[in-house]
C-alpha cells in the first residue's frame, strides 16, 4: 500500500470515529470534560467523595446548567419529571400539555400537567425508567446515573449547611463545600408553574416508591428531608445531579 492511500484511509477512519463519538453527545470513554446534548452542555467531574455508601463521583453542576456559580441563575439547570428522558420537557421555557402519556418514550417536548392530581405523567406508572446507568430513560451522560436515596443520605451524613449568596440565592453546601447544590426550585405537576426558585432545592433520586412517588431530597433554610412526601410525586419537575460510583 502506498503512502497516499494509507493516509487517506487513516484520515477517513479518524473522521468517522470522531463523528460517531460526538454524535453520541458525550465522551464515550468518560474522559473529561463530558459534553452532552450535542455539545451544548459541558460538565466536569468533582473529586471523589467517600461515604458509607461507597466512593461517589458527582458531576460539577445540575443537568442543563451552564455555570457552577451559586450567585447565578445559570447554575440552576433543568427540571425533570421523574423517569422522563431528555426530550425538552425539562427546559424552563417548555410548553405544557394536559394529556398524560401512555408511553415512556414521550414523542413531544411538553411538560405534562396533571390537573386530576394522579401524580404521574404516565397513565400507567413504570418503576425502572431511571434505575442505574441502563435505565431506559436515564438522562445522565454515559457512565453516570441518578444517585439512590441511600447515597443521598450517606452524602448528607458528611455534614451540610444551607447558605445564601449576597443576591439572595440559596444553596446547599455538603461536606465542607465539596458538593454544592443550588436551590433551583420546583415545577408544579398540577399547574406547570415554577415555585420557590432560588430559595428551595428539590433533587430526584433513582428510587421508585409506591403510589406514583420516587426518592428525593428537599431542602430550604430551615430544614432538609430525604423522606417521601407529596413533593416526591413523579409529575413534579425537579433538579437532577448525576453521579457514578467506583
Amino acid at each position: 500500500m502506498n503512502k497516499t492511500i494509507y493516509y487517506c484511509l487513516l484520515f477517513y477512519f479518524l473522521f468517522f470515529a470522531s463523528f460517531n463519538l460526538f454524535s453520541q453527545g458525550y465522551d464515550a470513554n468518560f474522559s473529561k470534560p463530558i459534553t452532552t446534548e450535542k455539545g451544548h452542555f459541558v460538565y466536569l467531574e468533582l473529586p471523589p467523595i467517600k461515604t458509607e455508601a461507597g466512593v461517589l463521583y458527582f458531576l460539577d453542576r445540575n443537568l442543563g446548567a451552564t455555570s457552577t456559580d451559586m450567585t447565578s441563575s445559570d447554575s440552576w439547570g433543568d427540571l425533570y419529571q421523574w423517569g422522563r428522558g431528555v426530550d425538552g420537557h425539562e427546559k424552563r421555557f417548555s410548553d405544557t400539555t394536559l394529556t398524560r402519556s401512555r408511553i415512556a418514550k414521550v414523542n413531544h417536548n411538553k411538560f405534562i400537567v396533571d390537573q386530576k392530581k394522579s401524580n404521574d405523567w404516565l397513565v400507567s406508572p413504570e418503576d425502572d425508567l431511571w434505575q442505574g446507568e441502563k435505565g431506559e430513560n436515564n438522562p445522565c451522560p454515559c457512565g453516570y446515573r441518578l444517585p439512590t436515596q441511600k447515597e443521598w443520605r450517606a452524602v448528607l451524613k458528611l455534614g451540610y449547611k444551607v447558605k445564601t449568596t449576597p443576591n439572595g440565592y440559596s444553596y446547599l453546601s455538603i461536606d465542607n463545600g465539596n458538593l454544592l447544590l443550588p436551590c433551583a426550585g420546583l415545577r408544579s405537576a398540577y399547574t406547570g408553574h415554577f415555585q420557590h426558585i432560588g430559595t428551595r432545592g428539590y433533587y430526584w433520586a433513582s428510587d421508585a416508591k409506591a403510589k406514583e412517588t420516587s426518592g428525593c431530597i428537599d431542602f430550604n433554610k430551615s430544614e432538609i428531608t430525604t423522606n417521601i412526601s407529596i413533593f416526591g410525586f413523579r409529575g413534579f419537575g425537579r433538579s437532577v445531579r448525576c453521579v457514578r460510583s467506583k
